[in-house]
């Protein structure tokens, strides 16, 4: 089955992104050392690409970014360093010999619209709360995405340089990991309806989304008479553990607060669609001149057949000369 394109209905554009562990094990589970890592891969591969990174959620066996990219090409190429970066930072932190990332991330472009861009950051601070983990975002052991958009301090983390580590040992060098360990900081960026806002006005919007999830969180409780697992729970679990009955939900097309919102990105990804469509066809039936939409990634060209036979050579060829 062939991969949907990478389009995004104009450039600059708020995307959510989502990922999960192989099998959906605890590999990017919590604590201080693997949300170091974390911070350090994101950061550097900010630096490589343009990408503005605004918040986010790191659960155990899958996480969330919201980030408004340049171009689909730097989306692409900012999660294929990051991941990479994180699927062997894991691999080493929790003793896993396989992949840990081993789908295509999703992602999901989100609309214009204030109300849409706040339920999409609530969403990803609700993380730890909703699955009945911890009482507030605030408690969350992993990244932390809610106090760094309250506080307005920018994330640390790591970041290693393996490579050069590797080639260090194998020049009999006498050297740790440490020596090659960068220290990175991340700044958050405002979501984009957010740039003409103040410091103040944007943090106690997070104060806020905080205080509605502590508070749905403590009413769904009581009317369940249950409570959160406890921070120590989570962190005590088994990386390669995995959950016994996982929730799936279907990808949405866009995330659009208004049915008009939703119709306009529609309309503009149909369009855009069906030039790619067309610009594709011309490509198969031979037309190299032809032009795909800008900010899209054109299929690969088809194999070019030898002009060569596979018969066998002539015995005159075989003769030495």
């Amino acid at each position: 089955m062939s991969r949907k394109p990478r389009i995004h209905t104009r450039p600059g554009a708020l995307v959510e992104i989502v990922n999960r562990t192989i099998q959906r094990r605890y590999l990017i589970k919590p604590g201080p050392r693997m949300n170091a890592l974390i911070v350090g891969a994101l950061a550097k591969a900010q630096q490589r690409h343009a990408v503005d990174i605004h918040g986010g959620a790191f659960a155990s066996s899958h996480f969330h970014l919201l980030l408004s990219c340049r171009t689909v090409k730097d989306q692409a190429g900012f999660m294929r360093d990051f991941t990479r970066k994180l699927s062997i930072e894991s691999s080493k932190l929790y003793d896993w010999e396989e992949r840990v990332f081993t789908k295509r991330y999703r992602y999901t472009q989100v609309s214009d619209e204030a109300e849409e861009q706040v339920l999409r950051l609530a969403y990803c601070l609700s993380h730890g709360a909703k699955e009945n983990l911890v009482h507030s975002p605030l408690d969350w052991p992993g990244v932390p995405f809610a106090e760094a958009l309250i506080t307005g301090e920018p994330l640390e983390g790591i970041w290693i340089d393996r490579t050069a580590y590797c080639r260090a040992l194998d020049r009999g060098e006498d050297v740790t990991l440490e020596d090659f360990t960068e220290h990175l900081s991340l700044e958050l960026k405002p979501l984009p309806f957010q740039r003409h806002m103040s410091r103040e006005q944007r943090r106690s919007m997070v104060l806020e989304m905080v205080r509605k999830i502590e508070e749905e969180t403590v009413a769904r409780h009581r009317a369940d008479g249950t409570a959160p697992l406890g921070v120590e729970a989570v962190l005590a679990a088994d990386p390669h553990d995995r959950p016994s009955k996982p929730k799936s939900s279907p990808k949405p097309l866009f995330h659009a607060f208004t049915q008009r919102a939703w119709h306009e990105m529609h309309e503009a990804l149909s369009l855009i669609l069906a030039a790619y469509r067309d610009a594709a066809e011309r490509l198969k039936n031979g037309d190299l001149t032809v032009r795909f939409p800008e900010n899209t990634f054109p299929p690969a060209l088809a194999f070019i057949e030898p002009s060569w036979s596979m018969k066998a050579p002539s015995p005159e060829l075989l003769q030495p000369g």
